[in-house]
């Protein structure tokens, strides 16, 4: 656009020829960009490195800006509440390692089995049993030694009377029902999975956790 050369105003001349903000006769002329004092305008390589360097700048602001977003993301979503993390099978850790619906008497027969019914006369013999609903079961794998050093006397009322009958002892449990087990053998009622129970020959009720058991049991002799 062109200007006054006396005042420098944008060029507005009336019929006369004079300016109409300073009342001079003058003349057009271009106005001086910005360069420094230089015509032509600002130089390209200055121009170009402004740039670049702005650029730059945006660039690590942008970077900056989305490493920052990810992190509280991340710290969000750490800290919420919600379901456990699924495993590549499609299921929670937890039911990874008990199968939905098992129970500690399930449990028992897997880990103890397969088992075999006594159905005549009483029980004895070294396997472990367990006695359920008024049934006896002996394990086909596994006893535990009654030499153990785990053995204590049992305070838990698992057994709430014991008549001893030579190598046999008639027992009854924490629901009313009798058992006929051999004298040191190793038994289990299912009323309570988790403990191990065997009458001494002074008729004491000893116990052992289920865990120690696992631990010290021995494979039955074939």
């Amino acid at each position: 656009m062109d200007v006054c050369g006396n005042c420098g105003a944008p060029l507005d001349v009336n019929e006369d020829g004079e300016c109409r903000w300073c009342r001079a006769k003058v003349r057009a002329r271009r106005p001086l960009r910005h360069s420094g004092g230089r015509p032509g305008g600002v130089r390209p390589g200055i121009s170009w490195r402004w740039n670049s360097r702005l650029a730059a700048i945006a660039a690590v602001a942008i970077g900056l800006a989305a490493a920052l977003g990810i992190g509280i993301s991340s710290y969000v979503g750490s800290h919420q509440s919600g379901p456990p993390t699924a495993t590549a099978s499609g299921q929670s850790a937890a039911n990874q390692a008990v199968a939905p619906g098992s129970t500690d008497l399930q449990a028992l027969r897997q880990d103890f089995g397969p088992w075999r019914q006594l159905t005549a006369g009483p029980t004895d013999g070294p396997a472990l049993l367990l006695l359920e609903s008024g049934g006896a079961y002996a394990s086909e794998r596994w006893t535990v030694p009654s030499t153990s050093a785990w053995w204590a006397q049992d305070l838990g009322g698992n057994v709430t009377s014991v008549t001893d009958s030579g190598d046999h002892a008639t027992i009854t449990d924490a629901d009313g029902v009798d058992y006929t087990v051999g004298i040191n053998q190793a038994f289990i009622v299912s009323s309570n999975p988790g403990t191990v129970l065997l009458i001494t020959p002074s008729s004491t009720v000893m116990s052992m956790p289920l865990a120690q058991a696992t631990a010290v049991r021995q494979p039955l002799a074939r």
